[in-house]
């Protein structure tokens, strides 16, 4: 067990790297990326200040840590969504692919709302060679789960044919602009749904219809 020391006496960690990530994205979803430092983190750690250099030799190396825990989280949170919209009550008229689809951004949706710290993080310009030196295939799969859908889409007639990557550049626009403008933005206080939780099925239900229309709009 780690021991680091304190003002008061001896603290005890179990997981130090841990508590920091967990306290780092807390601090992110309360009070904004910018107070977050290594030497701030210490402190609301209730740890030495240089605690979390034996985890992290910078900020930026710690912003990737929870970037990269993000994308993970992110991607689970996806094949969750797609799962219970396969699993659920067929709708009029959609198809197993569109269910799919729908419960992708769905899930995309919830995730940015119920770990907004990890998210206001992941799309740092900054961090993405330092994600790319560290990982180099979690940060991809969102992407590649929202590419599939498309193409699973295109196979079933249900949207254009052809390069799915307009499609998907259109889905991942909505599900992350509206999630971004509900988070940081004026969304939230426009009243066009009635919380958190009617967020994602409202996106990824509007996001579904407008593919279908624009796939018949071109027959």
């Amino acid at each position: 067990m780690a021991r680091i020391a304190k003002k008061s006496g001896a603290y005890h960690h179990g997981d130090l790297r841990r508590v920091l990530l967990d306290t780092a994205t807390r601090v992110v979803e309360k009070e904004g990326l910018g107070a977050l430092s290594l030497h701030a983190l210490a402190r609301k750690a209730g740890v030495s200040s240089g605690a979390p250099y034996h985890h992290f030799e910078s900020r930026e190396q710690l912003l990737a840590a929870i970037a990269l825990e993000g994308y993970e989280r992110l991607a689970d949170e996806m094949k969750r969504g797609a799962e219970e919209a396969e699993g659920g009550a067929a709708r009029g008229g959609e198809t197993a692919g569109e269910a799919h689809l729908r419960g992708l951004g769905h899930g995309y949706v919830r995730f940015a709302l119920t770990h907004r710290g990890h998210f206001r993080v992941m799309f740092r310009p900054e961090l993405k060679r330092q994600l790319r030196k560290d990982t180099g295939l979690p940060i991809d799969e969102p992407f590649a789960m929202l590419k599939r859908a498309i193409a699973r889409c295109q196979d079933e007639g249900t949207l254009p044919a052809g390069d799915p990557r307009p499609l998907v550049l259109l889905a991942w626009s909505a599900v992350h602009g509206a999630s971004v403008l509900w988070i940081d933005g004026p969304l939230a206080d426009e009243a066009l749904v009635s919380g958190d939780d009617a967020l994602g099925p409202a996106v990824a239900d509007t996001l579904v219809g407008l593919l279908r229309g624009a796939s018949r709009a071109r027959r």
